[in-house]
């Protein structure tokens, strides 16, 4: 594997710390340090199997769109909450690239991605993240795969059409060890200490960016976006 596949911890920290301490002196986050984190972090999936990694290839794709639109309004607001305030007041929030035409009326911005409904999916990803590693390290003789599946029965399978779900079972019953998803995180010759030890610093990191997004949402009533 190429050495710029591999999942690496510590930049997905400097990542997440670098959205922190944006959010501390913007009141916001930073389009390119979430986009970046998700591609980042997703290469753990990639590592631990190609079934894992495919049912998570949409976040990959969720975070160009995330840098692209951080890309696009850069001279107008440097955050995401400021970008979403901007397709609100143009009538935005909703498209998604196939509905575009029907709610523009016209042919403007055809393939049109919104920063609000991409977000709102990322932040349920968020919820798996947390459900997913809180699991590991709490009930630490569970199988990974059923702890995958867990978390998205609670996080995301109520918003997967039934042919998302059932495609989704295939890839939890591939899922590696805990041993290998341990050695892929921190990497080999580690204690598990050292591996549950990685895993809470990586919620604490995660977690309010997390609360911040769904506070945000939840306050400017987002959540039901289509």
């Amino acid at each position: 594997m190429d050495q710029n596949d591999r999942y690496d911890n510590e930049k997905v920290l400097k990542l997440l710390t670098e959205a922190n301490q944006f959010f501390e002196q913007n009141r916001d986050y930073p389009p390119y340090q979430i986009g970046e984190f998700l591609v980042e972090f997703c290469k753990l999936f990639k590592q631990l199997g190609k079934l894992l990694y495919f049912a998570f290839s949409d976040v990959i794709e969720k975070a160009q769109v995330i840098k692209d639109r951080g890309n696009e309004y850069n001279e107008q607001t440097k955050g995401i909450y400021g970008i979403i305030q901007i397709e609100k007041q143009k009538g935005l929030m909703e498209l998604n690239g196939e509905n575009n035409k029907e709610i523009l009326k016209n042919k403007t911005l055809p393939n049109y991605q919104s920063m609000a409904r991409t977000m709102l999916r990322i932040i349920r990803f968020f919820n798996y993240l947390k459900i997913m590693f809180i699991d590991v390290d709490t009930n630490r003789n569970k199988k990974f795969s059923d702890i995958c599946s867990d978390a998205y029965t609670e996080a995301l399978a109520p918003y997967h059409t039934f042919m998302v779900r059932n495609a989704a079972k295939a890839a939890w019953l591939a899922a590696p060890s805990r041993t290998k998803v341990f050695e892929t995180f921190v990497g080999p010759n580690q204690t598990d200490e050292v591996a549950y030890a990685a895993i809470k610093k990586f919620v604490n990191a995660l977690e309010p960016i997390r609360l911040n997004f769904w506070d945000y949402y939840n306050s400017n009533k987002l959540t039901n976006l289509p």
